[in-house]
Parts: C-alpha cells; structure tokens; sequence
C-alpha cells in the first residue's frame, strides 16, 4: 500500500543541531526517509532569541514558511525582515543565513527537496567561510523590485474559495478551495512547492476533490480549524500543528464537517507535472 503518515503536533521532539553553522537552533523532522518518503524532507526548525545559523550551501533547495517569531533570512546578499506569515526559498548551492531577531523564539515549517542525504561527513550542509549571519535586514515590500527569494502571505490575500485551479489540473468541483501559491517557478523552486490552502466547509459526504492520487508526495500542515483526512481506507480528524503525508499514488481527501474554514500549508515534491498531475478515484474505479 503506498505510504501515508499523520503526524500529531502534540507529539513532535525537537532536537537541538550540533554543527559548526548553527547556535540555538533545533529541529523536528516530520516527514522523511523512515515514513516512505523519497522526495522530500519536511520538519519545524526552531531558532532561540539571538540564535543564529550562518553561511551555509547544499546541494537541494529549501524553502520555510514562518509560524511564530521573527527572524533576519538572508539569501544571495540581502537580507530581509521576516515576520509571521513570511516564506523564503534556497535554491541550490545559494549561501544563506538565519537570526533569530525577536525576544521569543522563531518557529518555521522547512521544506527540503530533492531529499537530504548524507556526504561525507555531514548531512549535505557545508559551511561557507566568512559569511555571517546579519542582525538586520529590510522588511517585505511587494513594490520592491529588487526582492528576491521571499515574500509574504497575509491571509485577506487569500482569493474567495472557487473551482480546483492548480497547476496540471483543473476541475470546476469542488468549489469550496482557494489556493495562494507561495513557493513555485516564479519564486525560483524547481523541485517542489509550497502554497496556501483555505478549505471552507462541506457536508459530510463531500470532500476535497473526492479521494485522489497523484504522482508526487504531498504535506499538508494545518494552521487552522479542524477537518478529517481520508487517507486510503483510514479517516483521521486533524487539527492546529498536525501533518499529514500522502505519499507517490496514495489516496488522500479531507473533509470539514465544522462551521469555520480550514487553513493549511500543503507542499509538493517532485513539483507537480504541467498536465495529468491529480487522478480522481471515482473516474477510474468506475471503468
């Protein structure tokens, strides 16, 4: 049966990073090689007040989507301000910095794709010499021109929930889900995404797009409300901090029986395809 995984935020560990790069920073992995996925690696990181993690390289792309605190990203020499609800992105052999920035700590979801793995003697992170996490950096501005690599997502952004509109699929039902993209092409990502979801209420027969598979792994990680994820032959009710992983052709829907959306961060490794990239169930059980 292809993977799956829910994973309850109540009960993730942090472990503190030993290296010659960081200081006070500490890791959860939420997804990764020992529940099947082969694509990408999805963790929280968190950075304690003044906490720093600098120069460094790997040979995959990194993305993150700030939850809690604030922090200085700096990537390719700028340096930007980023508050809750900021997202940035790595590309590949790029050097960048962190700084905790705020008197509590900086909590972020970190995507990582293609999947990290071992080189050597590290983890696939090689310091870069001389470049030094910097204190300050410019707030986000969508008039800046010159941005690069960042952005941020206030939730009025989100468009009002219409038909499914996503990249290789497109379907007038359901048309209860917005979609705002924050890490694809445009941002410079390659190998995976990352966007936003609100998901509205449905009744109890419905879900989101009904049970579906696609040929990527898939994460969804709620930031609000409360749904059921109907993974396989299995439901689970979901909520704030919880994951859940579908990975390559495992049949994955939710449900939001509640009065109020549902928000989630959903991220996609390898970037879905231009066509043909989600199959409904019911189309093809029926032939």
């Amino acid at each position: 049966m292809p993977s799956w995984r829910v994973v309850r935020g109540g009960e993730v560990d942090f472990v503190e990073t030993t290296d010659d790069v960081a200081s006070g920073l500490s890791e959860a992995v939420l997804i990764g090689p020992g529940d099947g996925a082969i694509h990408l690696e999805v963790a929280l990181a968190r950075l304690e007040p003044g906490g720093i993690v600098n120069g460094h390289i790997h040979p995959f792309e990194e993305s993150f989507y700030l939850l809690e605190g604030e922090v200085v990203f700096t990537v390719a020499d700028q340096s930007y301000q980023i508050m809750p609800g900021g997202f940035g992105f790595a590309p590949i052999a790029t050097a960048h910095t962190w700084f905790a920035a705020s008197d509590a700590p900086a909590v972020w979801i970190r995507t990582r794709s293609p999947q990290p793995r071992t080189l050597g003697k590290t983890n696939g992170t090689y310091p870069v010499a001389h470049r030094l996490a910097k204190r300050s950096g410019q707030p986000i501005a969508a008039s800046d021109r010159s941005r690069r690599f960042v952005g941020h997502f206030d939730d009025a952004a989100m468009p009002k929930p219409g038909s499914l509109q996503i990249k290789g699929f497109r379907s007038s039902a359901p048309t209860n889900v917005a979609v705002w993209m924050l890490v694809d092409e445009i941002i410079g990502a390659l190998h995976h995404t990352k966007f936003s979801v609100l998901f509205d209420p449905t009744d109890s027969s419905m879900t989101l797009d009904g049970q579906h598979f696609h040929p990527f792994e898939e994460t969804y990680y709620i930031t609000a409300g409360r749904a059921i994820a109907h993974l396989e032959d299995e439901s689970h009710e979901i909520g704030v901090g919880d994951l859940v992983f579908a990975g390559v052709n495992a049949l994955h829907g939710f449900t939001n029986p509640g009065a109020e959306p549902v928000r989630w961060i959903e991220m996609q490794a390898p970037s879905p395809p231009t066509s043909a990239s989600l199959f409904l169930a019911d189309d093809w059980s029926t032939r």
